[in-house]
């Protein structure tokens, strides 16, 4: 009897351990993102403010160099564009005025807007998928079906603009 092929699979685990721990590192980059600027919705706040929230909240992850730095533009840059992605909200959220959205809903678009227009290395289906999931982490399934329902709209039309 022949013995069965095998497959080598440790190696496999390694390459797949590694994506994950890439995902992990960058959703944990997304929720320090989503915890620095939710301070946004609730007041009228400093970008210094917002920078020092985020450093105190990375003292207790220690995000590697990279993401770091990376989640520090995410957040200047968003705080510099937010009423624009303020603006395709609304324009998206049919019958919904801005005020009337959760402020973690608005949080997490306007993060994955930036993704959308800025981060095209990202796959559309990833980052809606992430939107979704951070907004399961902070609210209701009903709020992620409706973060969801917004982003998709607004991914349709960044798609159709480029």
């Amino acid at each position: 009897m022949k013995k069965p092929l095998k497959v080598k699979k440790r190696r496999m685990k390694r390459k797949g351990k590694r994506m994950s721990e890439n995902i992990s590192k960058k959703r944990m980059m997304r929720k320090l993102i989503f915890e620095s600027l939710f301070q946004l919705s609730v007041k009228d706040v400093k970008l210094e403010d917002i920078l020092f929230t985020f450093e105190k909240l990375n003292e207790g992850v220690r995000l590697e160099e990279s993401y770091y730095l990376e989640a520090k533009q995410y957040i200047e840059d968003i705080y510099k564009d937010k009423n624009e992605y303020d603006e395709l909200i609304k324009k998206y959220s049919v019958d919904w005025s801005i005020e009337r959205i959760g402020n973690i809903e608005k949080t997490v678009m306007r993060i994955f807007i930036y993704e959308l227009i800025n981060k095209k290395e990202i796959p559309v289906k990833v980052i809606l998928n992430e939107s979704t999931e951070l907004t399961k982490t902070y609210a209701t399934q009903k709020a992620a079906a409706f973060v969801n329902g917004i982003m998709d709209k607004i991914a349709r039309s960044q798609a159709s603009i480029m």
